[in-house]
């Protein structure tokens, strides 16, 4: 065990490890963990011994107003969990010889100081080593002068090698690649979005505090924005900024209370999206009531990010920028954003080598069909990718789910179903995740996956066309073909992202129904948008189209039935 660090050291080594990793990405791309984690480090400077509160916490540290109820209101034990996680995942993936650490069921910051950590791993070696071979008798005399000598001679090498991977494992950390310098100030982050209340905070509602405290929550767990850390309900962030702002307000309406959300771009000053709810009777129901408007707001194909798409510069490629691209290409398979986005995603990767989304991104190419990327999958590259987007993503959706369609390609559905669980739990507004959680689950012939599906459609009606058709595929596994094809017929293709998978739905329910022609109208619309001009089969385009084997073999096996396409 290390010695006491004096006071004045243990503050210097505090603020100097706080710099460092308010320098990595996931700090810099999340504010509220920045400035979390900066009042944590000075209450342990300023107050040892006396950490602060639950209350202290949320009105100091997070700026939540006066009247915060700490017994109603778990939110700053849900802040300083998931900053517990991130300072977990970074040292899983850095290390370091100064570590910070928030023991559970406290807000206390501690250091812990693990200089001495090599000298107990060389004596734990020579220990295993004395046991396996025996003792041997002490050297006197010379003999154990030379020993002794090489044994420090030795130290010291390996010292220096570990001192040299540190180095170069802190820039890695903290710092830009060398070769990548230039690029770094072109690497794009989520917009920010600021929540606030239109209620007058002298008046403001155990509802009012509550639904804001709920959208905090769900946007920090989305990938779409960073939650800007806001001080009172009457902010004024700085206008003309790459940034949103949610707007929320309880008032009288015709049939009872309702809470009015409005979405303003602080780019275009204009109001994008506003919708209008009654208010839900109590915290408990914010889930099911409130949890699709956190999802059109923060999902993948939500409104914030159909907007940033639509002013994406053309040559914007790294970051954020590349997974914009990335969610359009995985939405519509359009042949001609392939080498676009393989491209962002390596350019990004030369910035941010452990950037756990963009890993996550270049694993899905992994496991792309022949017929879709020109080269046949790299099932082992896909899982080397999946693995590394969790050296720092382990608290990341998208690295899990990395992981659980790495498994699912393999055949191992119960390890893909648990770390598609996880996904689902860690972006529990995140539609598309619950969509292809069920997709995956449909195809390993999974009970639960109905109940993902149906929550993917509940989250985001508009959003969801995958889910959506999924869902009519497995209506159609199960044998219920009339009812996939009642739903089938309720689905608006005008969706955000409807891709191939609403023609090819169609065109299989439509062929399960004996309406051959409509199965063919399908197949024709989906030959005229998402065919190519070259000699493409019918069953090389349904390959490239979709992904999954046993749902491309599942589609060809029922249109040649039918006669929609060729034997």
């Amino acid at each position: 065990m290390s010695p006491p660090i004096p006071d004045e050291r243990r503050a210097e080594l505090l603020r100097a490890e706080t710099r460092s990793l308010l320098q990595s990405p996931d700090f810099v791309r999340s504010p509220v963990m920045s400035q979390l984690l900066n009042y944590l480090v000075e209450e342990a400077i300023s107050n040892p011994g006396q950490p602060p509160k639950a209350y202290q916490v949320a009105v100091d540290g997070l700026g939540r107003s006066e009247d915060f109820d700490v017994q109603a209101d778990s939110y700053p034990r849900v802040q300083v969990g998931r900053l517990r996680k991130m300072l977990a995942a970074h040292y899983a993936a850095y290390g370091g010889t100064h570590q910070l650490h928030i023991p559970i069921g406290h807000y206390a910051v501690e250091i812990v100081v693990d200089e001495s950590e090599p000298d107990n791993k060389m004596i734990g070696l020579a220990a295993s080593d004395r046991e396996s071979h025996g003792e041997q008798p002490p050297k006197s005399g010379a003999g154990a002068w030379l020993d002794k000598r090489q044994t420090i001679l030795g130290l010291a090498a390996f010292f220096l090698l570990i001192a040299i991977g540190l180095i170069w494992l802190l820039n890695g950390a903290t710092s830009v690649p060398s070769e990548a310098a230039n690029d770094s100030h072109d690497y794009s982050l989520p917009p920010k979005i600021y929540i606030v209340s239109a209620n007058p905070e002298s008046g403001a509602s155990d509802n009012s505090v509550g639904i804001q405290n709920f959208f905090a929550d769900a946007f920090a767990s989305s990938a779409q924005v960073r939650l800007a850390a806001a001080r009172g309900a009457d902010i004024v962030p700085d206008q003309e900024q790459n940034a949103y702002l949610f707007k929320s307000q309880l008032m009288e309406g015709a049939a009872g209370p309702q809470a009015n959300f409005s979405l303003i771009s602080l780019l275009s000053q204009e109001t994008i999206w506003s919708t209008k709810i009654a208010l839900p009777n109590s915290a408990a129901d914010y889930p099911e009531k409130l949890g699709s408007i956190a999802s059109r707001i923060g999902g993948i194909y939500g409104v914030i990010a159909a907007d940033q798409r639509k002013h994406l510069p053309d040559d914007a490629m790294i970051g954020y920028s590349c997974l914009l691209r990335f969610e359009s290409y995985r939405a519509n398979r359009d042949p001609a954003l392939l080498p676009v986005v393989e491209s962002c995603i390596k350019q990004s990767l030369a910035v941010d080598p452990l950037d756990s989304q963009i890993l996550a991104a270049a694993s899905f190419f992994s496991f792309l069909r022949e017929e879709a990327s020109g080269r046949p999958p790299d099932p082992e590259a896909g899982l080397e990718y999946a693995r590394r987007a969790m050296v720092r993503g382990r608290e990341d959706a998208s690295a899990n789910f990395a992981l659980a369609r790495a498994s699912f390609f393999s055949g191992n559905c119960g390890r893909g179903k648990a770390f598609a669980e996880k996904a689902a739990e860690l972006a529990p507004y995140e539609s598309g995740i619950h969509a292809l959680t069920g997709a995956y689950l449909f195809a390993c012939d999974d009970p639960d996956a109905m109940g993902y599906l149906k929550r993917a459609i509940a989250l985001d009606p508009r959003g969801s066309i995958m889910a959506e058709t999924a869902l009519v595929l497995t209506l159609l596994a199960e044998g219920k073909d009339q009812e996939a094809l009642a739903f089938a017929e309720q689905i608006v293709p005008s969706s955000t992202g409807v891709g191939p998978y609403y023609d090819i739905a169609m065109a299989m329910v439509y062929a399960k129904n004996d309406r051959i022609e409509d199965s063919r109208l399908s197949w024709n619309r989906l030959v005229a948008a998402y065919g190519n001009d070259g000699n493409e089969s019918q069953e090389e385009l349904i390959r490239r189209l979709i992904p999954n084997p046993l749902l491309a073999e599942r589609a060809l096996k029922l249109l040649r039935q039918k006669g929609v396409i060729s034997a």
